[in-house]
């Protein structure tokens, strides 16, 4: 008695059924079969420096971000000055690292009076605001703050920013430092705004990667129910 199942003969059925050019493509080495174009559809990279659970500011509906540093009086505006200089000062490093402390010394002498006038109109601001719990507003602002501008992933150069307002400065007066910190500020920013737009992009271009490849395999997984195929026995005296 000879067993031969049916998923065999089915497979020799359908080859003899090809074309004759097919037949001989599917039975040729694989040295002679025409190489395939393989489309590159890799997963986007993550920014370097970017941690995946990064979330960026709000955006603001017009191409920009609600940072910390938006809708700041002309006395907030100097303090988030001296507040990412500070921060330039204490994390940046490399042969730029001397200059930029030299530099926030520099400010903190020549512009002392201007900054303690300052000092002082910040707080006033935040006491009319919250009353007796302004410290703790203050002290809750000053922290994102702080962070805001030691963002790893834009680090580089936002110490090349600050570098740069910090050669500036030196030939600042000490009456002039609120105009000047109203241009210095952007400056400073740019790095970060330039960054939360790459790490927006790479969400944007993750979430379509994903949304090519992982509903498909889903489909797949639902459909691929298992197919039970009988076998059949021929043989003498069987019906």
């Amino acid at each position: 008695m000879v067993r031969v199942s049916f998923r065999i003969v089915a497979l020799v059925a359908s080859f003899l059924s090809l074309p004759v050019a097919a037949q001989e493509m599917l039975s040729a080495p694989a040295s002679m079969v025409p190489a395939v174009a393989v489309i590159d559809d890799a997963a986007p990279m993550l920014p370097a420096g970017a941690s995946p659970n990064f979330e960026p500011p709000v955006a603001d509906g017009a191409g920009g971000y609600l940072t910390p540093n938006r809708g700041l009086s002309a006395e907030e505006t100097t303090w988030h000055l001296r507040v990412a200089l500070n921060v330039a000062a204490l994390g940046c490093r490399g042969a730029a690292a001397d200059q930029l402390i030299d530099g926030y010394n520099a400010l903190l002498t020549m512009h002392k009076a201007t900054l303690a006038t300052i000092t002082d109109a910040v707080a006033q601001r935040y006491k009319a605001r919250f009353g007796a719990n302004w410290q703790a507003y203050q002290d809750d602002a000053m922290t994102r703050l702080y962070n805001f501008w030691a963002l790893p992933p834009a680090k580089e150069a936002f110490c090349a920013a600050a570098l740069g307002v910090i050669r500036d400065l030196g030939a600042i007066a000490p009456d002039a430092l609120p105009a000047f910190a109203a241009t210095a500020l952007p400056r400073l920013e740019a790095p970060m705004l330039a960054f939360f737009v790459e790490f927006d992009r790479y969400r944007i271009a993750r979430t379509a990667w994903q949304a090519r490849h992982a509903p498909a395999s889903v489909m797949i997984a639902a459909q691929a129910a298992p197919v039970q195929i009988a076998s059949v026995r021929v043989g003498v005296g069987e019906p």
